[in-house]
């Protein structure tokens, strides 16, 4: 999948955790691809407790050491705005050190499994949770970007308060997004 219009600067990009286990960083390279975006760490669906993602650390230096640009993302289950800054300060202590010239992205997901703290949420504690995130990763010096998919974003979220955030728009299964408003990167 490609744009096809020379105005529209266009990098390819892949998204990592430990779900896709040991990666061939030189073979993404020789690829084509341009960066990578990878997961910090999470909070739990149910008892909310933040982890590290296992393969952090040989995945920045494997993305690294291949020459490709590198961003992070903590996949949050924030129910406050509280919760999103301790996810903040989380991904600021993990970063340290490493050389992040791609966004630091708050992904938050409701989780629809048994006893999950996000199976039911107000958009507007995700929105302000997005926000407190994204401004204490500013703040640190970095670029902040938030994630969510068309659903989230139409029906929940508080789009004039995220308005002049950075968006990493979540559509699949689509030769091209159809969002009808501004996004910066999509995972397709």
């Amino acid at each position: 999948i490609y744009y096809d219009d020379s105005s529209m600067d266009v990098r390819y990009g892949v998204d990592v955790s430990q779900h896709q286990y040991d990666i061939d960083w030189k073979a993404l390279a020789a690829d084509g691809f341009d960066y990578a975006i990878i997961r910090v760490g999470y909070r739990g669906y149910t008892e909310g407790k933040m982890s590290m993602d296992p393969y952090f650390e040989k995945n920045m230096k494997g993305a690294t050491d291949a020459g490709l640009d590198v961003g992070v993302y903590f996949f949050s289950q924030a129910t406050s705005v509280e919760e999103a800054l301790e996810e903040a300060e989380f991904v600021l202590e993990a970063i340290e050190g490493y050389e992040i010239n791609y966004p630091v992205v708050f992904d938050w997901e409701p989780m629809f499994v048994s006893g999950s703290r996000t199976a039911t949420y107000d958009g507007e504690i995700v929105t302000d949770a997005s926000i407190a995130f994204m401004n204490r990763i500013a703040e640190a010096g970095y670029k902040p970007m938030t994630y969510y998919n068309k659903s989230i974003a139409y029906l929940k979220l508080d789009l004039e308060k995220l308005d002049g955030y950075p968006v990493w728009l979540a559509q699949y299964a689509t030769e091209a997004p159809d969002y009808i408003y501004r996004f910066d990167m999509w995972q397709y």
